[in-house]
């Protein structure tokens, strides 16, 4: 079990800098997690940069929230925990602050792609409101995720579930860019108009 949890704590660094590259998390805003096995999983600690992970910033934790190895977890600890509990088949999670889908959902309850591989790869995106820095309903998004494995915190960022962090990525990094586009085609339809 040490290499494959070694091997998953590799994969995590590797996302957090994808996500990083990308444009899709900055300063220290974001976690990830994987699931490890029914009992266990990893999440970043807190207070830690996704683009400069290291495998020592990278939390063992029993299911129940309980430190098995490693430092303070991040403070989104329960919201990981609970989507690993209601949803079995979830395998990773992935939590961000993008920027553009964050404006969009201050101003919107559900997104839905205006383009084929959008609405594909997104379905339709719900909101879920927030009430402070870190998730306390997590049972909502829980809720909200059971329906579709992308979810947005309201005044907060997104959730993405996946088989693999990179479905979770790529689910983020899409609705990043179908939210632009939203916003590019409101301006020209706009200017077309005046």
């Amino acid at each position: 079990m040490i290499k494959d949890i070694a091997r998953l704590k590799e994969e995590i660094v590797s996302f957090g800098l994808l996500l990083w590259d990308k444009g899709l998390v900055g300063g220290w805003n974001g976690n990830i997690s994987l699931r490890v096995d029914s009992t266990s999983f990893l999440v970043t600690a807190t207070g830690t940069c996704l683009g400069r992970l290291m495998a020592d910033d990278i939390v063992l934790l029993h299911q129940d929230g309980r430190v098995l190895d490693g430092r303070k977890p991040s403070s989104e600890t329960p919201l990981h925990r609970d989507i690993y509990a209601g949803l079995p088949g979830v395998q990773a999670v992935i939590h961000t602050h993008t920027v553009h889908a964050n404006a969009f959902f201050l101003e919107h309850d559900v997104f839905k792609s205006v383009t084929f591989e959008g609405a594909d790869v997104l379905g339709e995106v719900r909101a879920a409101d927030q009430d402070g820095v870190n998730v306390r309903d997590t049972q909502a998004v829980v809720q909200l995720l059971e329906r579709n494995p992308v979810v947005a915190l309201r005044r907060h960022g997104v959730v993405s579930v996946g088989k693999d962090l990179f479905e979770c990525f790529a689910r983020i990094q899409t609705l990043e860019e179908q939210v632009k586009i939203e916003a590019v085609s409101r301006i020209f339809r706009s200017s077309a108009r005046g």
